[in-house]
């Protein structure tokens, strides 16, 4: 009998959720509901009674787990930069040709980073931040950081630039033109268009690496 009671209680305990689990559950639905808002609707919009209701939450449940909007849109800031970051997947081999090489990084750095939809939420949380100095003084900080790695990165891609008078701002403006497209997807773009954008950077790459400095 003991040892029926205590197999049911091992099997209950398999198929229990652990709380850390259920919390952790629960802070993902509230973080995927901030950036849903975000994305669709701005960061006006996201308040905290209306994360709740898109994560189906109850106002309490939500301030256990983040005490105040600032503290949950800084949980939101780490979430959509970290991405940036993570650039693995970005970089073609140098040893490609240049002209494999520059219209591959384009399209990698599209797909995973400028072009994902997170890109554009953190737009939204971004410019919404603007008015938190302390949130924003922390943005600024981790994109100078990301942007001091995605230089040196580049200059290893494209080691060709060496020769060009101006690397630092061929850099400058490929990333440039890579944000700006990501800022245009808040909008209705024409697929061909953007399409089309992406091969003239990718051959603006090209140009500057082949250029030599007289």
């Amino acid at each position: 009998m003991t040892s029926r009671r205590s197999t049911t209680s091992q099997d209950e305990a398999r198929v229990r959720t652990p709380q850390s689990e259920r919390v952790e559950a629960t802070r993902r639905k509230i973080i995927e509901a901030a950036l849903t808002l975000l994305r669709e609707e701005g960061f006006k919009s996201a308040t905290l009674q209306a994360i709740a209701r898109r994560a189906e939450v109850s106002m309490g449940a939500l301030q256990h787990h983040f005490e105040s909007r600032d503290v949950l849109m800084e949980r939101l800031v780490a979430e959509v930069m970290a991405p940036l970051g993570d650039q693995g997947g970005v970089w073609p081999d140098p040893a490609l040709p240049l002209d494999q090489r520059a219209p591959q990084f384009v399209q990698r750095a599209w797909q995973h980073i400028f072009g994902a939809p997170n890109y554009q939420t953190a737009w939204s949380l971004f410019f919404g931040c603007k008015a938190i100095p302390s949130l924003f003084a922390r943005i600024e900080n981790y994109r100078e950081e990301v942007d001091r790695g995605f230089y040196t990165q580049f200059f290893a891609t494209f080691p060709e630039l060496k020769s060009h008078p101006h690397p630092q701002g061929v850099a400058s403006v490929v990333f440039s033109s890579l944000r700006g497209a990501a800022v245009q997807e808040l909008f209705t773009v024409d697929a061909a268009e953007k399409v089309g954008s992406l091969e003239v950077l990718a051959e603006l790459i090209v140009g500057a690496c082949a250029h030599r400095a007289h």
